[in-house]
């Protein structure tokens, strides 16, 4: 016991450091969700009206090392157009067209904390005669952080056998990798980040794969929303926010403050088995 306990403390002051008690604070805490909706209504331009015209500066593949790929971001992105009721459903109705260009897309090959980012600018534009109809900047970038050793270490240290599995999974090499997710399959994994789409960092998978994959999902979906929100901002369409299914005093006031700054809001439906499909998570 004496020893195994020596092994941890050694790790940590050694290797990297223990988990903070905010850290263990923070992994208990649900994530807060935006929580917000974009939708485009009928009558407007870009209504069923838009399909993705290209991506650039993105390979489809990730090779040696992590980057996000189109394998993994195109369907993020086909599904805010789905969403927002911007798809187009036929070839006929595909009257505009998302041209997305990367001029900057790295993730940190190794480390701690593998971090996630990107510069692309996004644009609408007539596929019959080439005006454009929107165009904006968007940087985005997320920090996966690296969990230190915390109380589940703990408790497996209290072996003479658990301590040095454990210290030697924690040492793993792969732990600190970050090799390329080739296909993009399974690129859906979110990190533990209070803020939904919107959050700069959080705290990911000991596994260095897995913790690469969260980086760059949530930089995707990051990058996606602030697109949503800068279209919603150029066309003049309010984003909607979904409120809880209750009645009190704290909604009355959201709901009034929301309205005074040209928001829309709804409530979120109180059927246990209805979702509302928000745009920004």
């Amino acid at each position: 016991m004496r020893h195994s306990a020596w092994l941890i403390a050694a790790l940590c002051l050694g290797l990297t450091a223990c988990a903070s008690h905010r850290t263990a604070l923070d992994l208990q805490s649900p994530p807060v969700p935006n929580a917000l909706v974009f939708t485009v209504p009928p009558g407007h331009p870009l209504y069923h009206t838009v399909v993705i015209e290209h991506i650039s500066g993105m390979s489809y593949h990730s090779f040696w090392f992590s980057e996000a790929n189109q394998n993994a971001f195109r369907p993020q992105v086909q599904k805010a157009l789905d969403d927002s009721g911007m798809a187009a459903s036929t070839a006929i109705s595909a009257r505009y067209g998302l041209e997305i260009e990367f001029s900057k897309l790295r993730t940190s090959p190794a480390g701690v904390t593998l971090e996630s980012r990107s510069r692309a600018i996004y644009r609408i534009t007539d596929r019959r005669t080439g005006r454009v109809v929107f165009q904006s900047p968007v940087e985005a970038n997320f920090n996966a952080k690296f969990i230190g050793l915390n109380e589940h270490d703990a408790v497996l240290a209290t072996s003479i056998i658990g301590a040095p599995i454990d210290a030697a999974l924690f040492v793993f090499p792969t732990n600190f990798i970050a090799p390329g997710n080739f296909t993009g399959q399974g690129a859906e994994i979110r990190a533990h980040a209070r803020n939904g789409d919107l959050a700069s960092s959080g705290y990911g998978n000991r596994d260095g794969f897995t913790r690469a994959k969260q980086a760059d999902f949530q930089m995707m979906k990051q990058s996606i929303a602030k697109f949503v929100m800068a279209l919603a901002s150029d066309q003049k369409l309010p984003m909607t926010q979904v409120l809880p299914c209750l009645s009190n005093s704290d909604i009355a006031r959201e709901k009034a403050n929301i309205t005074a700054r040209g928001m829309r809001w709804v409530q979120e439906d109180c059927g246990i088995d209805n979702v509302r499909t928000t745009v920004i998570y």
